[in-house]
Parts: structure tokens; C-alpha cells; sequence
């Protein structure tokens, strides 16, 4: 009901409005509330901060660009993105290996070039071989060998041959180079040149060009400005790099003016008889007209001096003013300009009337990978190398691409600049602006192939993954491996279960989970990509196994040794050998050099295989093979078997006791085997030294003791549960685990002469010792400064880190829970920079590395080391959507050309053999699950088990029942009536109808639950539909082998607006279409909804959720709004405003985060990738949404979701019980307020560039804190880099304004993962400056700890402290 009123207003005259019954009741609802204000508190605000971390890395990468880094020899590839830069490269096996990672550059990468010449580079080592040739003392003979032994280390003694040139939206150029580490890995490190601030307003870096012999670069903003850079000769920057001193790579600059906005900017090729000849080509459009602009000059010239050769430029035709490419060419600086349907190349410009030549060109349909309604364009082009200086003074060969992935070869001839246009075939995904084209060889060594090689192209996909392919002439692209990409990614989900019955928008509303064990986190789904690359995609986090080759073995497999067979046969030294351990015997498989074909040898093996192998390894130099009943050693001559009658007899104390009856467990060290046996009630460790084979006499023994040094070091009463070997004081120690008193030990027996010590692994509480099961493997880590990392593993799962010094006492422990079954620790025995170990556990494998180990100044102080454990994630390009197999156990390869840069791993999946080439470098490494598509939203149904996907197939509306385990759709639609499959589910399968928004529904009457999913679409229907599983007669899953669900229309409301959102209660659902929100309830008598009330809101809401009575609802351009249903005393229902947010917001999603505070926060972004958390005010004059924290994030989050996504060895997680119940023995603080929301699930961001972030709420002591050390880090230019901040700020962090409640947790990270907080605290200076801010460091730690820490202590010690609060805080999320 309505009524018109007239209001005369400030003299102006009679206004009538309109006002319903909700105006009226909400009107003197005000008034009887300003009644009682004189009555009413002011309720304050809660303090409370926002921390945020990337989770996941957006994939998008821009441009892809081969370079030189190292030497003219490792084929790398720069992926450059947003805010990253990955260094690949291009092995014999055809697959792009990590090299390295740089990113957090603090600032958008804006464009990027490389910077060298391949020319100048082999001149330099030309010349240098030369002068050595010269040199009386030079051995000719030698020197190639040596040149070419030595090539990967030739970047640490000479100048790389090539830089990379990035341009970041700050308007600094930054250049990056490869050097090597301390810790002998490879890294990025740059020097930065800084733009004059007239350029900063006009986007410098939009147009990055390098001249051909890289002596100039020129950067152009956007309009009316460029700058050109003078870089030193390749002579002067290997000086600066010789001396150390830091890279200055420009040498003048100069800045060029000019009319209108610049379209292209390019650098063209001067002729090859004039190589100081410099040109530079600009399209300038001014008045909508285009113009050339040609600028040239000597090498060495007065940049100052520079002006165009024609001041008004040469005007191009109409139809010639906006190429979609410009292509410089090697002939007679002619250049090609590429359209939607034609080329044209212009040449003659230094004459000063160009020449236009239209090439003749066939205009290709569409593909199946073009999305939209226009016409594709071309994206891309890149050059392709030739090694033949013949070929070059022939032709110039170009790719382009096109966005639906056609591709075309261009062919000038470098007489006349024309071109034959050959089609060269299609590309298997669609194509952004990355495109790379690399020369690539077969290594005849390495593989068994006679082709030539060919071209090796890599496309970015901007919308789905991109791909590496291998064209060769007269063949169609050969696709090699994806190149992964999941944006734009839409929507985002978790398998989140909730134990609570309480029924609501669980998207929205978070319910507390119970505290059942829960073995394994949650997954994280994404939409991903368009069209037929649509996909949902996994996300995980980890290192990553490319599977090369997959056998079926007729038995189980228990564990698997690599060997290479060069010492059975010097021929065969690239082949691998296998060795398996069986049930009750063993088996040796041999692998071809090519990784191709893999083989049983057991009828030329020299392995002894009649029994179970124990432990394998190698051995002063030679195999070794311990069995139950033997000992093996083998090389390639000769072989010695150490029988059970020599070492299976126990000796001790000059007495012969008997024999064992088996050997238990074994260990293969450097120059001994280490074995333990039992007899009887003891069990005795003893050691073995083999003699080398050659010395041996491999005929039939006579039994002579005195032959075989076999020693018995030590006797144990009860049963060795795991053995080990360390080298502690440099002395060499057996390690041996036993419980004795109920409590975990370790012996170590020094095996010179049999000396013991204990060390017990101590127990503060008799409640912790049920958690602490027998130790069953050790391994010996790092050792620095007199202190030895041991890992011990124990039989339920717990990965134990020991500080020892070298009197054997514990420094420090550490505990890592990673499953409930045994931890066998392995490690890795290839080459590395970081220390990396392997642990098996509940049929999973990990790798764990150092993440950082804090050491003071003067090594008086060590934290425990924290570890950084990543599951190692199997994929394969032919099956992106392969499941995980079940891996009990791993073995590391030799590194060859199928094992990438990091080597290869052999792993064992029950009967099957797997080999993998490995890369060491944790990173996303996502499981695509296609579906031919365009996916557009995303629910993890927790009544199914499934993911329900909105989808748009062929241009019309479906929803998908995707298995999450094998990638099945397991939706079949039926009708309602006759039972009988149908094509589509009624009321979906429109002709371009979106799917806005998808909600699982429990509908509950008498505590019972009906599930329904829930669709609203953009052609204004509402669709409630009937999701069952089949019955157990009904139609089964081919890949699965699970029940099809059965889907069918229930109901539907149908309006004429769009229907944007919807939120569910128990007995209806609120809804909202176009402006209005609808208020329905189901009666089950009469089996229809009835509306109760509705509401007009003043913008479309995007979001709904729905809470006892209240309704969120998040409006598309006013932000926040809290509605409340009431009801009259005539049981009349109404919907009245209570609050509303003050600012106006151009909002994506809203989410609510319990826990913190007595009332939730509400997390809303928008559009302009802000983020604000909002707190609603009760009983005040006016309930409003204030403001708590703001945080401006890197780009806007579509989605929040929650999950309990935290790995099983999070310290807090209800998996790891003895870790938490030791941090609730710690020193209170951060850790004991953190443990009250231990239950709480994490919250999660989506952005549609693929990103992931995670936000977690601060209380003001923690933020203050974390504030602290975060504007410390802002005005570091050894943390921030590219973006610090020169003026010196307060050291107390301030709370105003409301974006300083924001910490950045990826600028913490750098300061842990790098260990800056000596630096920034300014430890051991004695300065004013420095007392103050280690003063107020001390006082903040203090206030995190309650003031629990000991005062006047070392500064080191706090110091380390700090470091531990940040691993806490900072820890992984996935």
C-alpha cells in the first residue's frame, strides 16, 4: 500500500512524494529511537588489521622473449607477466625447465625487451680465443675442450651476453642479469635507471623499442614524449661487471618531443654495409590522422642533436592508419604492416618518399578457438633464428599469429622485401601477444631420431593456456606441452564441509567445523578460459614431476633403486638401471638412453636376486646391494657377494654368538654398509667395508673370517626401530632409534670404536607422549658451526628436526606432522644449491627444503630450521586432468635429457613404474579438468561430491556434475514426468543466456533436508532443480564408476528483468531481480511459493546472504546494504532498511569473517581493486557500516570463499595435535591468540587475472607489530627495490587513514625469505637512529609477547624471535 503527501520545502513550493508502508514504519521506528539516545552508549568501533599474502601467482604471461642469459648455449626463455619474470629453458627432451624466478617488483611491468648482441658477444670470445691462441703458454690442444667443458660456467667469469630490459609503470627501466648465488644457484639481480618526472604523467615505457645492435634503446609514453637511452659499449659494461662495481647500463639520454599519441615505435634495420647507421620509425596519430616520423643517426652522435627528417612526417592512406602489427625487416629498412586482411610492407623511406606494397594474402575462416563476433585479429609475430649467415643474406623469415591460432610464415626476400605468405597450419589454443620462436636440434646423442629439428614456437594464451610447438617444414604443428594459464578465471570453490546442521548461504557463512581428524586440506577449484579451452582447473601448490614414462610391473613394488650400468658396460653409460625391491625377491629393469623403452635385464645383471633388497647405493665409487641374506658390490669388471655366512655371523666381545636369521634394516654410506641384525633378544649394528672389487677374489670362498671386515659395533637389548649415519665432530656416527621408558631415543655409536651417547627427544607433558610413535628412519641435513640437522621420521606420520652440537646436545626440535602412516626420509644425493629431502607418508610424496634458518652475526645463536615441505605433484601434457597416483616410494635419476634441469625421479605407485623429469622450484602446478566450454560459475556441492558448473557449450546455458577426482560429467538430465534422459534440463539450454549465480539449497521441514540447486539466469528465471543420484540399476560413470545424477526442473519463476543473485533459508529464498528483492516462501500444503515481502533497492544486488531475519544484500554500484524482515501485528511481513555504507562502491563480492569479534566484518571490493572490511553499528542515532581497515590490492577480487586449504603440517592444524599442544605450552602471545580461531576456516580471494590471496584479521597488538616492521621494509630499497619510499616516516604506526590497518604480507615475506630484519633494525650500529628503532622493535615484541620475553638479552635473540612470529604469521595457506 501506498499514499501521496505534499511537503512545502525551504520556501520553494509543494513537493509530493510517494511512501509506502515500509517508509511510514521505518519513519517512526527512527523517532522512537532518537526517543532514547539521551539513553543510549556510543559504541566504539573494534581495532583490528588486515594481513594479506598471494596465495597464487596469476599466471598471464605478456610477453615471452628468447635470451642469452648465461652463454650462447642454454636455449633460455624469459615469461615475463604482470609482476613476474620466469627464466625456462629449452632442453633436448623438447620441454621448457625452470631456471628461476623473480617477482614483487613492487609495481606493474609495463613492457620488456631484450638488450645484447649475439654479434658483439662471439666477437669478444673470438677475439679472446684469439689472443689466447697468441699467447706462447697456449695449449691449442686443450683449449676448445676446455672452452666448451666449461661453457655453463662461463657466466660467472665474463659478462652474460644479454640483459632484459623491463619497464615498470613507475617509470623505471630495470635491467635484469643471471649470477649466481652464494648458494651456487642461479638468480636475477637488477640495476635501475630512473625516468625524469615530466615523463611519469604520460605512462612512459607504453612503446619499448632496442636497436638492432643494442647500443640504443628508446622508450615512448603514451603521447607527446619518448626518451632515447645511449647504452655502453659491450666493452665498458664487462669492465663494470669485472671490478664489481654496479651495472650502469646507460651512458646518455636524451628526450624527443612530439605531436599527437604514438601508435608504434620501432627501431628498423640499417643496411648490413652501414651497421653504425641508426633509424628509428614512429607512428604519431594527430587529429585522427596517422603520420611516420623517421628519426636517424651515427652510433656515437650527440643525442641532443636528434630531430625528425621530415618535421609534419609522411601521412599514411586511410586505409592504412591503424595496423594491428609492425614487423622491422632486415631488408633495406623496409618494414611490413599487418591488418585484419592484408599486409603491406614499406620501404624507400630514407629516400624520402616511401613506397607501400600490398602483398598478396588469403583470408582464413575463423578457428574454434576465436571467441566474439567480430572478425579474429592478429595478435603476435616473431622472428625466426637461422644459424646460416647464407640464409640471412637470403630471406627473412617471420611468424604471425592469430588470435584464434592460425598461423602464418612470412618469407622476405631480402633483395625487394616481398614474401610469399605460406599457411603453415593451425595452433591447438587461442593466442595473445607472447609468441617466441626458438632454433631447436635434436641432440643425436641423447635421442635415437634422424630429423633436423625445426622451428620451436611458444604462444601465451590470454584466454586458456598456451603451448609450445614444434614446426617443421611441410608438417603441421607439432604440439609439445601446454603452456598453463587459467585466466580469466570467474569463480572460484572449495570442498569445505561443515559439520554444523544450521541451514545458509554457505558461500557466504562459514560454520565452525567439529574436531574430527581430517587427513587432507581442502582443494581449491577455478573456472578457467573460454570456449573449447574452457576448463575448471585444481589449483595446488608444490614442485612438480612431468611424467615421461609409465610401466605396468606384474607385482607390487615395495621400494626402487637408480643406477647408471656404466660399470656393467662402459657403452651403454646413458642408460639407467632399476632395481627393485619385491615381496620375497628382487628384479632389475634397464631404461634405453632415450627414455623411451624400458626392459628386463635380470638375465645380464650382476644383482643378486634371489632375495628382497634391503638398502642399494653407491659405494666407494661402486654399486652395493644389500639383501636379507647378502652383500653386493659390483663395477664394471668384477663383482663381490658377501654371502650370510659372513654377514649374517655375530661377533662381539671376541665371542661368536650365531647367526642372524635376516639382515633388518641397512644403510649404503660413502665407503661403508651399515647394517643391523638380530639374534635372539638383542639386536646387533654392524658395519661393513668392502674391499674394491678389483682387489678381490671373486672365486668360491673357503670360509675364512679373517677375509671379510665385517665388525660389530654395538649390542641393543630391544629392537632398533630406525638406523642412520652422521659425521658429528668429525667423527663418524651410527644412529640408532629405540623407545626406552616409553619414550623415543637415540644412540649414537661412534663407529671408530664403539663409544655410545643418548639423546632423548624430551617430553614437557606424559599427555604429549601418545602422540610420539617409534622413529623408523633418519637422515643427517645440513651441518654449520658445530650444529647437525638430524630429520627423524616416525611410524605415525611426524617429521621431527634435531639441533645437535657436537657434545650430542639438543639445541633445538621442531615437528612437522605429515600424515598417520610411517615418514620415510630420504635425500636427495644430486647436486643442489639447497638442501632437499624427500619423505614418503600416506602413499604421498614431499620435498622438503630449508625455508630459512636464522643465524646471528656471530653464530652464537640458531633458530630450529623452519622447512619448506611441498607435495610433489605428478602431471602429464597428454592427461591434464590425470589424478594423483597413490606414490609409496621415489628414487632420484642421474640428470640427463629427459630429466630436466633438475634431474629426473623414478617413482613407484603399487605395480606401476613411473619416470619423471623433476623441477626443484615450488610453484602453482594446476590439474585442468575440460570441459569444452565456457565456464561461468562454480559450487562444490556438499550433498553430491561434485562440482556443479554453470556453463555456456555451443552458445547456450547448461550446468555440468563434474567429478573432482576424474573429471567425468556425471549430469544426466531427465524429464520429470516420464523419468526418461532428455538433451538439456528444462528451462536451461537458451541461446545466449548467462548463468549469473548458482546456490545449493537444503530445504528442511520436520528436521529433515531436501537438497536443490539453485539457477538464476540473465533472461530474468529463477530455476529450482532436482539433483539425485541414480539408482544402483541405473547408468554408471565410464571413467568414475559412480552413479549418474539424475537432474530435472522442479520450479521456476520467471520475471522480465535479470535475476542476479539469490540467497537460500530453510523454508523459502530470497531473491533479487533487476532492482527488487523478493521475499518467498514455500507451502508444502498447497506446493508453491508465496511472496511475503518485497523490496526496491536503488541498484541491482549482486550478491545476497541471508541471516535470521536479516538480508545482506550487496548492491552493484551502492555498496552494502542490511535489510531485516518484520512482521506487524497482523502477521504482515515487511522489509525495512537498518543500515547502509556511507561510501558508494562500484562493488564484486561481499563475505562475512566470524571469530574476531562479538558481530561479523563484512569484506566488500570493488571494482577499483580496493577491499574494505565494515562493521555495523547497534543501537546508535544512526546504525551505519563503518569503516575498519581498507586495503588497496593488486587487482580486484571477484570472489571470496572460505576453506580449510592450510597443509596437514600446519602447526595449527587439528592434524598436527603435538604441534599445537607445544605452542600451548610456548611463551604466551601471538601464538596463544591465533590458537582461539584455530577451527576457523581461511579466507580466500579470487582476481580475474588467476590470482589467489588470502586475508586474515589482526588485533591491534599483532598489527601494530607486523605495521612496524612493514614501514621499515617501505623505505628499504634492499626490500622494496623498485618502489621505496625516500621520506622518512614515524616510527609509531598510525591508524589514520584507514589503509595503514593494511599489512602486506608479500613484503614481509621478502624480509623473511631473505632474512633483512639485521638490516632494517640496524643491528650493530650505533646510532641515534638505530637505538630508536630497535627501541620501539623491542617494545612491540614485548606487547606481542605479553611481556613474557626475558629483558636484556642479546639483540640477536629478539631478532630471532621476530623471525619465528613472522614464519607464524606468514606460514603457508596451500
Amino acid at each position: 500500500m501506498a499514499l501521496d503527501t505534499s511537503t512545502y520545502e525551504n520556501g520553494h513550493g509543494w513537493t509530493t512524494r510517494t511512501l509506502d508502508i515500509n517508509a511510514v514504519l521505518q519513519k517512526y521506528d527512527n523517532e522512537e529511537r532518537e526517543a532514547r539516545m539521551p539513553h543510549m552508549d556510543v559504541e566504539e568501533v573494534p581495532v583490528l588489521g588486515l594481513l594479506t599474502q598471494t596465495v597464487i601467482r596469476s599466471p598471464l604471461v605478456h610477453w615471452i622473449l628468447p635470451v642469452r642469459l648465461r652463454n650462447q648455449d642454454n636455449n633460455d626463455v624469459a615469461f615475463i607477466g604482470d609482476d613476474f619474470v620466469q627464466i625456462k629453458e629449452l632442453r633436448p627432451d623438447r620441454l621448457l625447465w625452470d631456471v628461476t624466478r623473480k617477482e614483487n617488483f613492487g609495481a606493474r611491468i609495463r613492457n620488456a625487451h631484450v638488450v645484447g648482441s649475439m654479434k658483439a658477444y662471439v666477437r669478444e670470445k673470438t677475439k679472446s680465443f684469439e689472443d689466447a691462441e697468441n699467447d706462447e703458454d697456449f695449449d691449442t690442444s686443450t683449449a676448445f675442450n676446455h672452452q666448451l667443458r666449461d661453457a655453463h660456467h662461463s657466466r660467472d667469469s665474463s659478462f652474460p651476453p644479454q640483459l632484459i630490459l623491463l619497464q615498470l609503470d613507475t617509470g623505471d627501466s630495470v635491467f635484469l642479469m643471471l649470477e649466481r648465488s652464494e648458494t651456487g644457484g642461479l638468480k636475477l639481480v637488477s640495476s635501475r635507471h630512473r625516468a625524469p618526472k615530466s615523463m611519469l604523467r604520460l605512462q612512459p615505457g607504453i612503446h619499448l623499442t632496442v636497436d638492432p645492435s643494442s647500443r640504443y634503446v628508446a622508450v615512448g609514453c603514451s603521447e607527446a614524449l619518448f626518451a632515447i637511452y645511449a647504452i655502453h659499449s659491450r666493452e665498458d659494461l664487462s669492465k663494470q661487471y669485472n671490478q664489481g662495481l654496479p651495472l650502469r647500463p646507460v651512458e646518455r639520454e636524451a628526450f624527443v618531443t612530439v605531436r599527437g599519441v604514438i601508435l608504434k615505435m620501432y627501431f628498423l634495420h640499417p643496411s648490413p654495409a652501414d651497421e653504425r647507421h641508426v633509424i628509428l620509425l614512429l607512428l604519431v596519430v594527430v587529429k585522427g590522422r596517422t603520420r611516420m616520423l623517421i628519426y636517424d643517426w651515427e652510433t656515437g652522435s650527440d643525442l641532443k642533436n636528434i630531430r625528425a627528417l621530415h618535421s609534419r612526417g609522411h601521412l599514411l592512406n586511410e586505409n592504412l592508419r591503424m595496423p594491428l602489427l609492425l614487423i622491422p625487416l632486415r631488408a633495406k629498412s623496409s618494414f611490413a604492416l599487418i591488418y585484419q586482411d592484408s599486409v603491406t610492407v614499406c620501404h624507400s623511406l630514407l629516400e624520402g618518399s616511401p613506397t607501400f606494397m600490398d602483398l598478396p594474402h588469403r583470408i582464413d575462416p575463423p578457428t574454434e578457438y576465436h571467441h566474439g563476433k567480430c572478425a579474429p585479429l592478429w595478435t603476435a609475430w616473431a622472428r625466426a633464428p637461422r644459424n646460416s649467415e647464407k640464409h640471412e643474406a637470403l630471406q627473412d623469415d617471420i611468424y604471425v599469429v592469430r588470435e584464434d591460432g592460425v598461423l602464418k610464415f612470412l618469407d622476405f626476400s631480402m633483395d625487394d622485401a616481398t614474401s610469399k605468405r605460406v599457411s603453415v597450419g593451425y595452433l591447438k589454443s587461442n593466442c595473445g601477444t607472447a609468441l617466441a620462436c626458438l632454433d631447436y636440434s635434436l641432440h643425436k646423442s641423447n635421442f635415437r631420431e634422424t630429423s633436423s629439428g625445426g622451428d620451436f614456437l611458444i604462444t601465451g594464451g590470454d584466454s586458456g593456456a598456451g603451448g609450445t610447438y614444434l614446426i617443421q617444414a611441410r608438417k603441421d604443428p607439432d604440439p609439445i606441452e601446454p603452456i598453463r594459464n587459467w585466466s580469466p578465471a570467474g569463480d572460484l570453490a572449495t570442498t569445505y564441509k561443515e559439520v554444523s546442521p544450521e541451514i545458509r548461504d554457505e558461500t557466504i557463512f562459514p560454520r565452525q567445523p567439529g574436531n574430527g581428524f581430517s587427513q587432507q586440506p581442502d582443494r581449491v577449484f577455478a573456472c578457467a578460459g573460454k570456449g573449447v579451452n574452457g576448463a575448471i582447473v585444481e589449483l595446488r601448490y608444490g614442485l612438480e614431476a612431468k611424467l615421461a614414462l609409465s610401466v605396468e610391473y606384474p607385482t607390487h613394488i615395495l621400494e626402487a633403486w637408480a643406477f647408471s650400468p656404466t660399470y656393467e658396460s662402459p657403452e651403454s653409460a646413458d642408460e639407467s638401471l632399476f632395481l627393485l625391491s619385491l615381496g620375497d625377491h628382487s628384479a632389475v629393469l634397464r631404461l634405453s638412453a632415450d627414455a623411451k623403452d624400458i626392459s628386463d635385464d635380470e638375465n645380464n645383471t650382476k644383482f643378486e636376486l634371489g632375495y628382497r633388497t634391503v638398502a642399494a647405493g653407491i659405494c666407494q665409487g661402486y654399486m652395493t646391494q644389500v639383501t636379507e641374506q647378502s652383500i653386493v658390490t659390483i663395477d664394471a669388471k668384477s663383482q663381490r657377494i658377501y654371502t650370510k655366512d659372513e654377514v649374517l655371523r655375530i661377533m662381539w666381545d671376541g665371542e661368536h654368538l650365531g647367526y642372524s636369521r635376516i639382515i633388518d634394516k641397512a644403510i649404503v654410506y660413502d665407503d661403508l654398509v651399515l647394517f643391523a641384525a638380530t639374534l635372539e633378544d638383542a639386536t646387533y649394528l654392524q658395519v661393513l667395508e668392502p674391499t674394491h672389487p678389483d682387489a678381490m677374489d671373486t672365486s668360491d670362498h673357503s670360509g675364512e673370517w679373517s677375509t671379510t671386515n665385517v665388525q660389530t659395533i654395538s649390542k641393543h637389548p630391544v629392537g632398533i626401530s630406525g638406523i642412520g649415519i652422521c659425521l658429528l665432530g668429525h667423527k663418524l656416527h651410527a644412529i640408532t632409534a629405540e623407545i626406552l621408558e616409553n619414550v623415543p631415543c637415540l644412540t649414537f655409536v661412534r663407529i671408530a670404536d664403539g663409544m655410545k651417547r643418548q639423546l632423548w627427544i624430551p617430553l614437557d607433558n606424559e599427555d604429549l607422549s601418545g602422540d610420539l610413535e617409534a622413529i623408523v628412519s633418519i637422515v643427517a641435513g645440513p651441518y654449520r658451526d658445530g650444529i647437525l640437522t638430524l630429520l627423524c621420521g616416525s611410524r605415525n606420520g611426524l617429521v621431527i628436526t634435531l639441533l645437535v652440537n657436537e657434545v650430542f646436545e639438543l639445541t633445538g626440535i621442531g615437528f612437522d606432522k605429515l600424515g598417520s602412516t610411517q615418514a620415510i626420509i630420504k635425500r636427495d644425493e644430486n647436486p643442489h644449491p639447497a638442501d632437499l629431502f624427500f619423505v614418503s607418508c600416506d602413499s604421498r610424496i614431499y620435498g622438503m627444503s630449508l625455508a630459512h634458518w636464522y643465524q646471528s652475526r656471530s653464530a652464537r645463536l640458531s633458530c630450529c630450521p623452519k622447512w619448506d615441505i611441498r607435495e610433489i605433484w605428478l602431471t602429464d601434457a597428454s592427461v591434464p586432468e590425470l589424478k594423483q597416483p597413490e606414490i609409496n616410494s621415489i628414487a632420484r635419476l642421474k640428470p640427463s635429457s629427459y630429466g630436466g634441469s633438475d634431474g629426473g625421479v623414478l617413482l613407484v605407485a603399487g605395480d606401476h613404474i613411473l619416470l619423471a623429469a623433476f623441477s626443484t622450484q615450488g610453484k602453482t602446478v594446476p590439474r585442468r579438468l575440460p570441459i569444452k566450454g565456457t565456464p561461468t560459475r562454480l559450487l562444490y556441492s556438499r550433498s553430491l561430491g561434485v562440482l556443479v558448473v554453470a556453463a555456456i557449450i555451443d552458445s547456450r546455458s547448461t550446468i555440468l556434475m563434474i567429478d573432482a577426482d576424474t573429471g567425468e560429467d556425471l549430469c544426466l538430465p531427465i524429464d520429470h514426468a516420464t523419468k526418461k534422459p532428455t538433451a538439456s534440463i528444462r528451462g536451461l539450454g537458451n541461446m545466449d543466456e548467462k548463468i549469473y549465480h548458482l546456490m545449493e539449497w537444503p530445504f528442511v521441514k520436520n528436521n529433515k533436508a531436501w537438497y536443490f540447486i539453485i539457477i538464476t539466469t540473465s533472461t530474468g528465471r529463477l530455476l529450482i532443480i532436482s539433483a539425485v543420484p541414480g539408482p544402483p540399476e541405473g547408468e554408471i560413470g565410464k571413467i568414475s564408476g559412480r552413479r549418474k545424477i539424475r537432474c530435472h526442473m522442479r520450479y521456476k519463476f520467471k520475471v522480465p528483468d535479470a535475476v542476479f543473485s539469490v540467497a537460500g533459508f530453510p523454508g523459502g529464498l530470497v531473491w533479487c531481480a533487476g532492482h527488487k528483492i523478493f521475499y518467498d516462501v514455500l507451502d508444502t500444503t498447497e506446493k508453491k511459493f508465496k511472496r511475503l515481502a518485497q523490496y526496491e533497492l536503488q541498484s541491482p544486488a549482486t550478491s545476497l546472504s541471508y541471516d535470521d531475519g536479516t538480508i545482506y544484500a550487496l548492491t552493484n554500484s551502492h555498496s552494502l546494504e542490511i535489510l531485516k524482515i518484520v512482521t506487524d501485528d497482523d502477521g504482515e511481513s515487511g522489509i525495512i532498511h537498518t543500515h547502509v555504507d556511507h561510501v558508494a562502491r562500484n562493488t564484486l563480492h561481499h563475505a562475512f569473517a566470524n571469530g574476531c569479534t562479538e558481530r561479523p566484518i563484512h569484506f566488500v571490493s570493488d571494482k577499483e581493486c580496493s577491499m574494505v572490511g565494515l562493521w555495523e553499528t547497534q543501537d546508535t542515532k544512526a546504525d551505519s557500516l563503518e569503516t575498519i581497515f581498507e586495503a588497496q590490492m593488486p587487482h580486484s577480487i571477484l570472489r571470496f570463499r572460505y576453506g580449510k586449504t592450510r597443509p596437514a603440517w600446519d602447526p595449527l592444524s587439528s592434524n598436527n595435535s603435538y604441534h599445537s599442544k607445544l605452542l600451548r605450552q610456548s611463551v604466551g602471545g601471538v601464538k596463544e591468540r591465533v590458537l582461539k580461531s584455530t577451527n576457523s576456516p581461511e579466507m580466500l580471494g579470487l582476481s580475474l587475472d588467476g590470482s589467489v590471496s588470502h586475508f586474515s584479521m589482526l588485533d591491534v597488538v599483532s598489527w601494530r607489530f607486523l605495521r612496524f616492521l612493514l614501514n621499515l621494509a617501505l623505505r628499504s630499497s634492499r626490500v622494496c627495490e623498485f618502489n621505496y619510499k625516500d621520506e622518512i616516516k614515524s616510527l609509531e604506526p598510525a591508524m589514520a587513514p584507514k589503509i595503514m590497518m593494511h599489512v602486506d604480507g608479500d613484503v614481509l615475506k621478502r624480509c623473511l625469505d631473505e632474512q633483512h630484519l639485521e638490516h632494517l633494525l640496524r643491528i650493530g650500529h650505533e646510532t641515534e637512529d638505530a637505538s630508536k628503532i630497535f627501541s620501539k622493535f623491542y617494545e612491540l615484541l614485548q606487547e606481542l609477547h605479553g611481556g613474557s620475553l626475558e629483558a636484556g638479552k642479546d639483540p640477536d635473540e629478539y631478532v630471532c624471535q621476530a623471525y619465528e612470529d613472522l614464519a607464524f604469521f606468514l606460514r603457508p595457506v596451500l
